[in-house]
């Protein structure tokens, strides 16, 4: 077991328990949702590309493996082989199940919030967590269930979603590949290096399908249920779409002395750029501050920790 060091308490923090709650527990995508064929996906499944979807039932996706799908269908439109689709596969899932990766993160955070509660008092939600992880620590089905869902792939798609970190998958020409990121938090053992990175390749960024996934209005009704976007991040983008929008000023992330202020036309409309401008800031959580003006005369503030 890894020690934890206290002062890294934002390292896995409530919000982001939250987050991971509904990257592995909410399946409310179909495979048509995540825009591929059925014949393709019958092929990826008979070749052991999808392993977690059990036979014989209605494949019910979680957000983590729809963007698993997405990547699948950039490599085959790529010209990937299956062989190299498996050998990535094996990578990111297959071994994180051999090594019960999932074990390993749930002791070190039960250790993270134990070592906590010797320094101060937990507050009520640390609490909670805390005997959460304990019950699932005790419960073997728990267990076994964390254990098939914790992959080197969920962690990916958690530095790009909590860390608002680049990361995702990238492929050198003689077919080896290595996973990236560039979160602060998580060790880089495994991580392709910049001498690596200056060798060609092909890049397949995790961030490119989030930001795909919001652009499209006909996902809107799982941008909530999959923890995506707030109820007021949400809200900025519907007004958006609804040419309701008077201004936007955003703080930045990087430094909150930056704020930038997005006026709209007399339309109510935003230029193209900037609208995907937003959308993306929204998605990536690469914003301190969010102040939204509608045309209606309504007053919207946010921010983000």
């Amino acid at each position: 077991m890894s020690n934890i060091k206290l002062e890294e308490i934002n390292q896995e923090n409530i919000q982001g328990y939250t987050l991971k709650g509904e990257l592995l527990n909410e399946r409310p995508f179909s495979i048509k949702d995540a825009g591929i064929d059925s014949k393709i996906f019958h092929v990826w499944k008979a070749k052991g590309l999808v392993d977690f979807v059990e036979r014989g039932k209605w494949a019910r996706l979680s957000l983590v493996e729809y963007l698993w799908l997405r990547v699948l269908e950039t490599m085959r439109k790529f010209g990937c082989s299956i062989k190299l689709m498996k050998n990535v596969y094996d990578e990111l899932f297959t071994r994180a199940f051999k090594e019960n990766l999932a074990e390993k993160n749930l002791l070190n955070n039960l250790a993270y919030y134990q070592n906590l509660k010797k320094t101060r008092p937990l507050t009520i939600d640390e609490t909670r967590l805390l005997q959460k992880l304990e019950e699932i620590k005790n419960d073997p089905l728990n267990k076994f269930g964390f254990k098939r869902e914790i992959s080197y792939f969920y962690q990916l798609v958690l530095d790009c979603l909590k860390y608002k970190s680049e990361s995702g998958i990238i492929i050198f020409e003689d077919g080896t590949f290595s996973k990236f990121s560039n979160s602060p938090y998580e060790a880089k053992k495994g991580n392709a290096d910049l001498k690596e990175v200056a060798r060609p390749h092909l890049y397949i960024p995790i961030s490119s399908y989030i930001l795909e996934f919001i652009e499209d209005k006909e996902k809107d009704k799982f941008l909530i249920k999959t923890g995506l976007l707030s109820e007021d991040e949400y809200r900025v983008i519907r007004e958006i779409r609804n040419k309701n929008v008077k201004s936007i000023k955003i703080t930045f992330k990087k430094n909150e002395h930056t704020v930038e202020k997005i006026e709209c036309d007399k339309k109510g409309l935003i230029k193209g750029e900037e609208a995907k401008k937003v959308k993306a800031l929204l998605g990536l959580k690469n914003y301190a501050g969010i102040q939204l003006n509608t045309r209606d005369g309504k007053t919207l503030s946010f921010t983000h920790n």
